[in-house]
């Protein structure tokens, strides 16, 4: 037992000790540690701002205006009017309508009681 989990669990099935280099294309990696760098300084920038920016705005006004922007750019990225297919208009006329209307306006069911039964 000792020995499958002993004080030196990288040494390898040797024992030679350390794991060693990982071949790794440059190219590709630089591309993701570049990408990484640029995302944490804009991390960073952005707490910045957002710190100042809370001193000026109320809190639910500072929430709105951030969803507003990440939503501008989600639809941007996602592009969801020029895929799939189109509704029509009175698809759109129907989403719109009341749902359950219709059964209340009805003389027998102004007893909203009576639906529970169904």
């Amino acid at each position: 037992m000792e020995e499958k989990y002993g004080g030196d669990v990288l040494a390898g099935p040797g024992g030679g000790g350390g794991l060693g280099p990982v071949d790794v294309p440059s190219a590709r990696l630089t591309k993701y540690i570049v990408l990484l760098c640029f995302a944490k300084f804009l991390k960073a920038v952005g707490l910045f701002e957002s710190y100042d920016l809370l001193k000026a705005v109320h809190i639910v006004q500072f929430i709105f205006i951030l969803k507003l922007g990440t939503a501008f750019f989600m639809v941007l990225f996602q592009k969801p009017f020029s895929s799939g297919k189109t509704i029509t208009k009175h698809q759109i006329i129907g989403s719109l309508k009341i749902p359950g209307r219709k059964e209340f306006k009805d003389k027998k069911l102004n007893d909203p009681r009576k639906l529970v039964g169904n």
